[in-house]
């Protein structure tokens, strides 16, 4: 399926890239203000070998007023905008502890994530990634601290991994053809992230088609929206494909915690 592309740069942008980012907005007034807690956890993965995945975790808790809980079962619009590439990166932070340590459990294994002072977040002590094949599910358990956060316990079925096929430059005029292995699952979906130089003399990538999608399958980005990508010098092409999926649970009323599981591949078009 293709659907057409929003004016470039559109506010649809923005709200496809913050599809998997849990966020929550404070105030000045809040010493007044009965603030909601929340607990973001992390889990990025890789394709592994033997059709399994490798993945890092890491855990996140802070307070605010409101926030956006990204659902990936209501993220699958088969919509596409134009965004420019942001190549800054971030390490997660925290402001609260809710306890020493957390603990994950998944096919069978169990790994402690204690407390880091340095950035206020929970991850493995020695950096160590979980590796998992398709179906394993991941468990949360949140010891909870009085006052702070309650003991609360959370499970996703974990991104399995994705498996892109072969990805060949259209000609002008015809759509660009994205195939992967599918879950059809409905708690999962796609974000595609079609990368290229916005012009013909572009020495980095700088532009990007991004597309939040189903997990069906296959997709169709408009031969409309694919001028710059044309155009652009051929070793600045590639496409990032992004298998995610998130749960979340209220352990009272005025706590969150939200979890997501993602698996990414990267291509190259040949």
């Amino acid at each position: 399926m293709s659907l057409p592309l929003p004016p470039r740069f559109s506010p649809l942008a923005v709200a496809l890239l913050s599809a998997a980012v849990l966020t929550a907005c404070s105030s000045i007034t809040e010493n007044t203000t009965t603030l909601t807690k929340y607990g973001a956890v992390t889990i990025t993965g890789k394709n592994a070998p033997a059709g399994r995945a490798s993945a890092t975790i890491n855990a996140v808790f802070f307070q605010g007023l409101s926030a956006t809980a990204p659902n990936s079962a209501l993220q699958q619009g088969d919509q596409c905008a134009y965004a420019l590439i942001d190549s800054t990166t971030g390490a997660a932070t925290g402001s609260l502890k809710v306890g020493e340590s957390l603990a994950l459990t998944f096919a069978g294994s169990s790994v402690a994530l204690p407390f880091s002072t340095a950035f206020s977040r929970y991850e493995p002590a020695t950096g160590a990634a979980l590796t998992y094949a398709a179906g394993d599910a991941a468990t949360l358990n949140v010891p909870g601290l009085a006052g702070t956060f309650p003991a609360a316990a959370i499970t996703v079925k974990l991104a399995e991994p994705i498996i892109p096929g072969r990805l060949v430059v259209p000609a002008s005029g015809s759509p660009l053809d994205v195939t992967w292995n599918a879950t059809n699952d409905p708690s999962a979906a796609i974000i595609l992230s079609v990368r290229y130089g916005a012009t013909a003399t572009s020495t980095v990538q700088n532009e990007q088609i991004y597309c939040a999608l189903k997990d069906d399958g296959a997709f169709q980005v408009p031969a409309s929206g694919l001028g710059a990508f044309l155009a652009s010098p051929s070793a600045l092409r590639s496409a990032t494909l992004i298998r995610w999926r998130t749960q979340e649970a209220r352990p009272d009323s005025t706590s969150l915690l939200h979890i997501v599981s993602t698996v990414d591949t990267i291509v190259r078009f040949p």
